[in-house]
């Protein structure tokens, strides 16, 4: 047909009727992942229409082209506006919310039948989402715990669950990259509030003893270190430090229903756990150079190194 009118008369009307139809079908459809399969294939049709020297037809696809990505635009600005509008009125449980798991399912979809034609405005579509799922899941969920260790632990089971999706699916992208940053943080939180609980008091001893004692550049000043709390501490620690590891790996077990992700996590707070330990036997040695009158009750670092590898490898 190298006649547009010829063409326009004889397909005009099926054409016509085609394009109304198909309007008709995207007002009441919400599938993005439908649209993103018709965007991906247009091209393509058209492409291989003009190869084959049938351009006037190409203008049908090229004009259906226009409409799907009208319509599927609609979809995900409904999408983001739904995330922003979401108001939970309870505390979610700390296992993965159900949100972040449809997001997760939609963002790795979107992204393998991503056309590279549409790459910016695709790029756009996937920053509002996932900027308004941080949102939700840290600024409104998350707040709903009551304690930052509730909230730590919801978070890194639902970052985690976003990232394991697209890793499945093979969909890596800015939004892995984007939430691995997010669950880094959040995990560093959950270890300090996990250590928090049985080991506290000694972890706030610590951190306002060094500076006195841990001294760069002058001479430590050891007359204003509590070495009353010092050898409480420390007595304490050596009478509890196996029943604070055995809470630890029951919290953990508890908290994470992913094993990898649990195994992972208790690794962490353990070692965090032998960091500070050392830190405090390095304050008492400071505090005592030739020894402190309660030695006998510091633990010996392979004693505790021993004690992690267990828990470690019996997750």
């Amino acid at each position: 047909f190298g006649d547009a009118d010829a063409f326009d008369q004889i397909f005009g009307k099926a054409i016509f009727h085609c394009m109304e139809n198909l309007e008709q079908q995207l007002i009441g459809s919400w599938d993005a992942i439908g649209c993103m399969l018709m965007l991906e294939l247009l091209p393509k049709i058209s492409a291989n229409l003009t190869d084959e020297k049938l351009p006037l037809l190409s203008s049908f696809f090229q004009r259906a082209q226009v409409l799907i990505w009208s319509r599927f635009k609609a979809i995900m600005e409904a999408h983001v506006a739904s995330l922003a509008a979401a108001t939970p009125k309870s505390a979610p449980e700390t296992h993965p919310h159900f949100i972040a798991r449809r997001y997760a399912e939609l963002a790795a979809s979107l992204r393998r039948l991503n056309p590279p034609s549409l790459d910016a405005q695709m790029a756009a579509i996937h920053r509002a989402m996932r900027g308004e799922m941080e949102k939700l899941l840290q600024g409104r969920l998350a707040q709903l715990h009551s304690t930052r260790k509730g909230q730590a632990t919801f978070l890194v089971n639902s970052y985690e669950l976003i990232v394991s999706t697209l890793s499945e699916r093979s969909a890596r992208g800015e939004e892995s990259a984007y939430f691995e940053q997010l669950l880094d943080s959040v995990k560093a939180i959950f270890v300090e509030e996990e250590l928090g609980v049985d080991f506290g008091r000694m972890i706030a001893y610590i951190k306002q003893t060094e500076p006195l004692v841990l001294t760069s550049g002058g001479p430590a000043d050891v007359s204003r270190v509590d070495v009353g709390g010092m050898e409480h501490l420390l007595r304490q620690f050596f009478d509890t430090w196996k029943g604070g590891i055995e809470a630890i790996n029951r919290d953990v077990i508890k908290s994470f229903a992913n094993f990898h992700l649990g195994q992972e996590l208790l690794k962490q707070v353990l070692t965090q756990l032998l960091l500070y330990y050392t830190r405090f036997l390095d304050l008492v040695k400071a505090t005592y150079p030739n020894g402190a009158p309660f030695a006998k009750f510091i633990l010996s670092i392979p004693t505790l190194m021993g004690e992690i590898r267990n828990f470690s490898r019996s997750f």
